[in-house]
């Protein structure tokens, strides 16, 4: 892979990542968060509380997005286990990833499947659309974990100053 692809990508996804981790401190500094599921009705929300969840819902969904698509695959180029015409899955990626130590297999299963949730959009489940915006809370933590650990990853492979 081009190394100015790369870290390009790499900086996209450290965007990414402190655009998140703002959206957080948002959140947190409003109280929004979590949910109460058994009460949550999104038409009762203030304009500007209906505007900060679905500015942390992208926020965690490009994130997500990103890590799973671009720099799980970037990596394994990098490192040569992939190439034009070699494709891993995105399976295989999540392995590769992991015996990396740059992620746990099943919590990004979880977050996927969070992610995945937004996706999906039933106007009268407000229960689930709770429960799914509490669980992206509990998840942020672990996509910017994993964000870190790219970055060490890299660090520790290719320099401190590989996209300097």
């Amino acid at each position: 892979m081009n190394k100015e692809i790369f870290c390009s990508n790499l900086q996209r996804m450290q965007k990414l990542a402190a655009t998140l981790t703002s959206a957080l401190k948002e959140l947190d500094g409003r109280k929004l968060l979590p949910l109460d599921a058994s009460r949550f009705n999104p038409d009762e929300l203030s304009p500007s509380d209906s505007l900060y969840l679905d500015g942390f819902r992208a926020r965690f969904a490009d994130l997500q997005d990103m890590l799973g698509t671009v720099m799980f695959q970037s990596i394994a180029r990098m490192d040569e286990d992939e190439s034009p015409g070699r494709e891993l899955s995105t399976r295989e990626r999540v392995v590769l990833m992991e015996k990396r130590e740059i992620l746990d297999a099943m919590k990004w299963q979880d977050s996927r499947e969070i992610r995945n949730s937004f996706a999906h959009d039933y106007p009268d489940q407000h229960r689930q659309k709770a429960e799914n915006f509490n669980a992206a809370r509990e998840y942020s933590n672990y996509l910017l974990t994993v964000t870190k650990n790219i970055e060490q990853y890299i660090q520790q492979h290719y320099g401190v100053g590989f996209c300097a």
